[in-house]
């Protein structure tokens, strides 16, 4: 198993964290998790179904305020809607905390457009973002208000189980603007960018897993960009379709060199210093 030790979310320092889950089996249930000040402080409530306990959304601030207010704890509720009663602690943290950090696994289909409509209505901009999705209800694709301006610093998409990552996310400025981009995919179903999406991307640290597309033309437009200084790089690993393609290529800029190869079916690009004796010779744009 490879080590990605170029890319730690779990190890991103932030001082704000959501972390809401849902699940279905044996008993369905959700968790939220808001962990504070770098985790010094951590409330967790699990919600668990029952359709007998049909709370209004201001019945559910009245439990939920004393128990943010209060002292760290862990609380179990009840509630005939799941989806409300996360909602109503998602809006409450998101207004009483600046949040840097967002992690949501396998919600359902309701959650994510009233999530994404609670964090709009905010001036939240969380810096580090993580979707893990492993039910395929639907192809996934990033909800609304998550789609810009959101994880800057990081951008991470799990996509597993029989779930399959709809080709809309690739468009979407959040994942073409994160400094470091991973996408995961261990799904029985994998897509991919295009060949021009891809070198769209402006993180400096990317990991892709999938099946793209990438073409010598745009892999040349992407290493003058380098080398006249209007892109960062730090590594690059990418998964891509064709078995046959191959190639290496080496560029020069500031006694640095941005090293490029396509072997294996991977896309793998890196800079570093430029050795006094360098086997290798340097590709003209």
């Amino acid at each position: 198993m490879i080590l990605w030790t170029f890319l730690l979310f779990s190890s991103a320092i932030a001082s704000n964290l959501i972390h809401i889950q849902y699940f279905r089996k044996p008993e369905e249930y959700g968790r939220f998790l808001v962990s504070l000040n770098n985790g010094t402080s951590k409330w967790k409530s699990e919600i668990y179904m029952n359709r007998a306990v049909n709370l209004r959304e201001e019945e559910i601030y009245k439990l939920i305020k004393p128990f943010f207010e209060g002292d760290p704890s862990e609380r179990r509720y009840e509630s005939a809607s799941i989806t409300r009663h996360l909602g109503k602690q998602f809006e409450y943290i998101l207004n009483r905390y600046p949040i840097d950090r967002l992690i949501f696994e396998n919600l359902c289909s309701q959650m994510k457009p009233k999530f994404s409509l609670i964090i709009g209505a905010t001036n939240q901009k969380p810096k580090y973002i993580k979707w893990v999705v492993e039910h395929p209800t639907a192809a996934f694709t990033i909800p609304d208000a998550f789609q810009k301006e959101m994880g800057r610093e990081e951008y991470t998409l799990e996509i597993g189980g029989r779930a399959l990552l709809s080709t809309e996310n690739f468009e979407f400025d959040a994942l073409k603007n994160t400094q470091n981009l991973t996408i995961k995919q261990t799904t029985e179903y994998k897509n991919g960018f295009n060949s021009e999406t891809l070198v769209q991307l402006k993180g400096s640290t990317v990991l892709v897993e999938g099946s793209n597309i990438i073409k010598t033309e745009d892999l040349m437009k992407f290493a003058k960009q380098w080398v006249d200084g209007e892109r960062k790089v730090k590594q690059w690993i990418v998964d891509l379709e064709d078995p046959d393609q191959q190639g290496r290529w080496y560029f020069e800029r500031a006694h640095e060199t941005l090293d490029i190869s396509i072997q294996n079916k991977k896309l793998k690009i890196k800079v570093y210093e430029t050795p006094k004796r360098r086997p290798y010779q340097f590709t003209h744009l």
